[in-house]
């Protein structure tokens, strides 16, 4: 330790302060800079410096990073006392955390953390896809979270490559690979990188892998054929509406059987889609980014607050049976005499999943404020609610830049909540009397369902 590392490109010369850790193609290394910038730096075992590897890092170098959310490579390091070379990159701060502390409930993140993790995973990835990269080797393992807000940071970027190319050292990880790469019918590329997402966001939200149900926990020795059966030639999701012989078994999979209930249909009805027909379709069948972002989003903004417990909740608001009625099953539609359907307790009217789902408190709410805007979009009012332009200008969809309202209790009436307009614009507020009030930046009104309101770029009604 305390070895200089002279890195050219960046005119800087770093120490070695120690060793973070061991990965199948090198080890990584924390740096001491001489203005305290927080480097890292991976040095790859000879085995895995190969030119191609090379060629890979300074294709990445050359190319803007599609996030700052990634921890992109920065510079191509060489010593003449040490074989190989490797690279830096920014070191991640402290507070972002690897999900397996999640998956064994060391942590206890809010939903509105993990979704909000979620969210930022998915749209990464489409601007890293845009971009028409391919990351090769998505996993739980190189990806972290801020537990308290849900921002993240993905690392292991030294494989991506543009989408097509088939090169690098990797072609996944096991449980994360996609079925055509296991039975050898495709290499890495977008359409598999689509499948370890959908992957990472179900153990995100479900505590368990998608595949993961009876035929797992029967197998005796999960050996490498079993593996490729399971995961691979025959892969059956655990909440397939059509086929239930890979079911959760209660013994093993209580997450999966707990957190299915929690959340509203619609999310649901993705991940079935997901699991089903993006196995059987690669090209055609996988959920495109764009479709998980505007899910997750109307996902975090259903969230309530348990009015006996505080426990997050989410307003379910569609109907299963009005949609799915009119979808066949083989195109994800539901079998509604099958075993999955009736033991996952999939809800069939709108709003109905109203009682909180914490068994020690399992109160039933009623009335739960929120504001539809257009026909867009619900929004469930806690006391923590803020709307973005996002929420009320159809054309600045995905908008998170600065809050342009938010919910506030009146001054001197703890009881009365309102909506307090954060924006430069004045607002046309309905009451429920039928007079039409103009509320300026900074002023509020009270939240009364019946409630109506021109935010100029779109129409709000506050209801029950």
């Amino acid at each position: 330790m305390g070895e200089p590392v002279h890195i050219n490109s960046l005119n800087l010369v770093c120490n070695i302060e120690k060793e973070l850790g061991s990965g199948t193609q090198g080890k990584v290394y924390s740096l001491i800079s001489p203005d305290n910038t927080p480097l890292v730096l991976k040095w790859y075992f000879p085995s895995m410096a190969t030119k191609e590897q090379y060629d890979i890092l300074l294709s990445l170098i050359q190319k803007e990073s599609p996030s700052n959310r990634f921890l992109w490579p920065l510079a191509i390091v060489k010593t003449s006392n040490k074989e190989g070379f490797g690279y830096v990159m920014s070191m991640k701060e402290s507070r972002f955390k690897s999900f397996s502390l999640w998956l064994s409930r060391k942590i206890d993140p809010s939903f509105k953390a993990l979704l909000t993790a979620c969210y930022e995973l998915v749209q990464s990835f489409h601007l890293l896809h845009s971009k028409g990269l391919c990351y090769q080797d998505l996993s739980l393992n190189n990806i972290y979270f801020d537990p308290k807000n849900g921002d993240i940071r993905i690392g292991d970027t030294d494989n991506i490559v543009i989408n097509g190319e088939n090169k690098g050292n990797v072609i996944g990880t096991p449980k994360f690979m996609a079925p055509e790469i296991i039975v050898e019918q495709a290499l890495p590329n977008t359409q598999t990188d689509l499948y370890s997402l959908a992957i990472i966001l179900f153990y995100i939200l479900f505590l368990n892998h998608p595949l993961e149900g009876k035929i797992e926990s029967s197998i005796k020795s999960l050996d490498l054929p079993s593996m490729s059966k399971l995961y691979g030639f025959k892969p059956i999701f655990i909440f397939d509406p059509s086929d239930d012989s890979n079911y959760p078994d209660p013994a093993f999979h209580a997450n999966a059987l707990i957190f299915w209930k929690i959340y509203p249909n619609f999310i649901k009805r993705i991940f079935i889609r997901a699991f089903t027909n993006g196995i059987k379709d690669p090209l055609h069948g996988r959920v495109r980014e764009t479709e998980w972002q505007i899910a997750l989003l109307r996902l975090r903004d259903a969230l309530y607050y348990c009015r006996q417990c505080g426990s997050e909740n989410f307003l379910d608001t569609d109907s299963l049976v009005s949609e799915k009625l009119k979808i066949p099953v083989e195109l994800g539609g539901v079998n509604f005499d099958s075993k999955v359907f009736k033991q996952s307790s999939i809800v069939v009217s709108a709003r109905s999943n109203t009682v909180c789902w914490n068994p020690k408190c399992r109160t039933k709410n009623t009335s739960i404020l929120n504001i539809q805007i257009d026909d867009r979009m619900y929004v469930a009012l806690n006391h923590d609610t803020k709307l973005f332009l996002h929420h009320i200008d159809p054309d600045r969809k995905y908008d998170f830049s600065s809050p342009v309202a938010e919910v506030s209790r009146h001054p001197s009436d703890p009881q009365v909540w309102g909506l307090r307009n954060l924006s430069a614009n004045p607002w046309k507020v309905g009451k429920t009397n039928g007079v039409v009030i103009k509320v300026y930046s900074n002023q509020s009104f009270s939240l009364v369902p019946g409630t109506s309101i021109d935010f100029g770029t779109s129409k709000g009604m506050v209801c029950y």
